[in-house]
């Protein structure tokens, strides 16, 4: 058994470390709101765009490959969204699995990665894989940085995803992230940037849309208006996507700091406990050596 000294020095170590971890979830859970907030202020924008996009779609044959799928896929991009930091549980590892699975499913295609966070370059930086950009600024700076207008670096992601698109380099464009459903619980998604995915003609909300918004009047062109339509719908997919990744990472933060403190708060009951019994151990030990010293000098 570990010496009272030992015990009392891992109690006082595991309590340095509950304070650690009760203030990570203090910062997680601040940042939560802010990164929750920017998503949801973010949504509409993002789902208005796609509406517009999808509804002058039959009136710009000129860009209808933006739209129509390849026949026959042969150059994916892949770009994947970690974060910079680990201690979240397991929302890298969530991700990343749902990445491989896709790379798996189309090993027999040409796959380059884009990776945005830390984590996940780590991760396929010494595997098999191709990473044909790893973007060094954090995601939380790439998400901050959309909302500025003389310093935003996911314009240059965009620009080069279109550029790369009508090129033919890429047959597919695909972005994996995190969505964040609520605080407890997130699930990674995969969302097709390019081709663009039109929404389903005879759904309910296509429908609505389309009762709303009526007839475009379009001037210049619906081309001149594609043109430059494009690149925020492009922008607006990556930043919801970033958005919505920060707000789930935060979320697995707070929720594994908060188990961390309860693990420590047991972890020291325990050690207090077996503190107690080896103090007390220590003290009958004494007691008997008083007691059996004074019989022995009595006799």
């Amino acid at each position: 058994m570990d010496s009272i000294r030992d015990i009392k020095r891992r109690i006082k170590s595991i309590k340095n470390i509950q304070q650690i971890t009760r203030a990570m979830e203090m910062v997680a859970a601040n940042r939560l709101k802010k990164a929750e907030a920017r998503a949801l202020a973010a949504r509409p924008y993002t789902q208005n765009i796609t509406n517009v996009l999808s509804h002058i779609t039959e009136s710009t044959p000129e860009k209808a490959h933006f739209f129509a799928p390849k026949e026959e896929v042969k150059k994916i991009m892949v770009i994947l969204i970690t974060s910079d930091k680990g201690l979240c549980g397991a929302y890298n590892t969530n991700v990343i699995q749902h990445t491989l699975k896709f790379i798996r499913e189309n090993a027999g295609k040409e796959l380059k990665l884009h990776l945005l966070g830390k984590k996940g370059n780590i991760f396929f930086q010494n595997r098999p894989y191709t990473i044909e950009q790893f973007y060094t600024d954090t995601v939380e700076q790439l998400g901050i940085s959309s909302l500025q207008a003389d310093n935003n670096k996911i314009t240059e992601i965009a620009e080069k995803i279109i550029s790369d698109f009508e090129d033919g380099v890429f047959d597919e464009i695909h972005l994996f992230f995190t969505k964040s459903k609520t605080v407890m619980k997130s699930e990674p998604g995969r969302f097709r940037l390019l081709p663009i995915k039109n929404a389903d003609a005879d759904s309910e909300e296509t429908e609505k849309q389309k009762n709303v918004m009526g007839d475009y009047i379009l001037e210049p062109s619906s081309e001149a208006i594609f043109s430059n339509l494009l690149p925020r719908y492009i922008e607006s997919q990556l930043r919801q996507a970033i958005f919505e990744s920060l707000t789930a990472e935060f979320a697995a933060r707070r929720v594994a700091m908060i188990a961390a403190s309860e693990n420590a708060e047991e972890i020291i009951g325990e050690l207090t406990q077996t503190y107690n019994r080896a103090r007390q151990g220590a003290i009958t030990k004494e007691l008997l050596e008083v007691v059996s010293g004074s019989e022995a000098l009595a006799k």
